[in-house]
């Protein structure tokens, strides 16, 4: 098992050192003024779960755990009272793994919340042992929507896209195009399969037609066949349910294969880092759907370039939202004045989102985070007027639009009318 601590210059500040500080702070106060502070003395803990070695390193790994970071060291200038410790632990993609680390991490280390979270199926087995510990999970990149589905928890939180709202941007968008007959490339896990069943409803019932599909297993390096048989298909859209290395390896595939402008290409859970690493010439026309992009206006572009400078690249959505979610946890810890779980999520659901991630966001009864959606489509060389200037918007789908509404829900946590 893989454990480090890591702790800012800030965390030093201990209790003698405040009584030495000429006036008390806005919080301070606060937590005077309503009795006993609970977590006077106390480190708020946060285990970063994350896959450190695998397919998804660049994706989440140690830049997921910068951008936390950048939350944590955020709140600590607000709040320099508090102290707030990070572990990190490297999953391995295997939801056994996952979950032994997150048990030692609550019945050992004493950790209140776990963040970041990437690749579904581990987050569906962890979310299952902190919901046991009534502690918070904070799922800054899978996308499974049985995760605020079928089976959600009341101490699960999840801050990006969920799998139905990705698929419902591109296909919508695709077919008020004409683009009616579909094939799907599909990584063969709890993610892919569910981003394809989503897709495939939507589909279905727009009146378009799922002509294929076909799947790969995680981390395929050999694409060929699997594209061959997208090409063959005659399908007026090839979308990709997969992602990181495996939507890199099909995208590359489908440009040698002659198909990118002859079919359209989508890639429903596509990066920002794809498109980098593909390349412009190679992936120029196709569309992509996210929650968020660098470029957006003057904030996100300074969160961009504070990013780049601490770890070489612009952000993409999933690093974002582990921030704007860690940060919304402790505002919510502070302001509850506990770290206790049912408290804590009390007050995250009671408070608005507002951060660089995204303005006026909810969390919903059945762990949602409500927010805008983005369609997009990757910029031609022509087009791009520097290294990261990689997407143009296509399409704002707001948030009430873009997530399945809380009266269709699964989550047996929804209050049926």
């Amino acid at each position: 098992m893989i454990k480090e601590r890591i702790a800012a210059a800030a965390f030093c500040l201990g209790l003698a050192a405040l009584a030495a500080l000429p006036g008390l702070g806005a919080s301070d106060a606060h937590a005077q003024g309503k009795g006993q502070d609970k977590l006077q003395g106390k480190t708020i803990k946060i285990g970063v779960l994350s896959d450190y070695s695998g397919v998804y390193t660049m994706y989440s790994g140690e830049n997921s755990l910068a951008a936390i970071q950048f939350a944590v060291d955020d709140f600590l200038k607000k709040h320099p009272n508090r102290k707030v410790e990070v572990l990190k632990a490297d999953h391995q993609n295997k939801p056994d793994v996952g979950s032994a680390i997150v048990q030692k991490w609550f019945d050992v280390d004493g950790v209140d919340a776990i963040a970041d979270l990437p690749t579904s199926s581990v987050v569906l087995a962890v979310m299952k042992v902190a919901n046991d510990k009534k502690k918070v999970s904070l799922v800054g990149m899978a996308n499974s929507g049985a995760i605020t589905g079928d089976q959600c928890n009341a101490f699960t939180a999840q801050w990006p896209n969920n799998s139905r709202v990705s698929s419902d941007a591109a296909v919508k968008a695709l077919l008020a195009q004409g683009k009616k007959s579909w094939f799907f490339i599909t990584v063969d896990n709890a993610s892919g399969n569910t981003i394809e069943a989503d897709a495939t409803a939507i589909i279905n019932a727009a009146g378009g037609k799922v002509v294929g599909s076909v799947k790969h297993p995680l981390g395929a390096t050999d694409f060929s066949s699997y594209v061959l048989q997208a090409q063959s298909s005659g399908a007026q859209v090839i979308a990709l349910a997969n992602g990181g290395p495996d939507t890199v390896n099909s995208i590359k595939a489908a440009a040698e294969f002659g198909l990118m402008g002859k079919q359209t290409v989508v890639g429903i859970s596509a990066s920002l880092l794809d498109t980098k690493s593909v390349g412009l010439q190679v992936s120029q026309g196709m569309f992509v759907t996210d929650g968020w992009y660098w470029d957006t206006d003057k904030e996100t572009r300074a969160f961009a370039e504070r990013f780049k400078a601490a770890r070489g690249i612009v952000p993409t959505h999933n690093m974002v939202a582990d921030y704007s979610a860690v940060l919304h946890y402790l505002n919510a810890v502070d302001a509850a004045g506990t770290t206790d779980g049912p408290a804590v999520m009390a007050q995250m659901r009671k408070m608005p989102v507002n951060d660089v991630y995204v303005k006026n966001g909810r969390l919903r009864e059945d762990g949602q985070m409500i927010h805008d959606y983005y369609l997009f489509q990757v910029k031609s060389p022509a087009e791009s007027k520097g290294e990261w200037d990689l997407w143009k918007t296509v399409k704002v789908i707001p948030g009430k639009d873009a997530f399945l509404p809380i009266s269709e829900s699964k989550c047996p946590l929804v209050k049926k009318s």
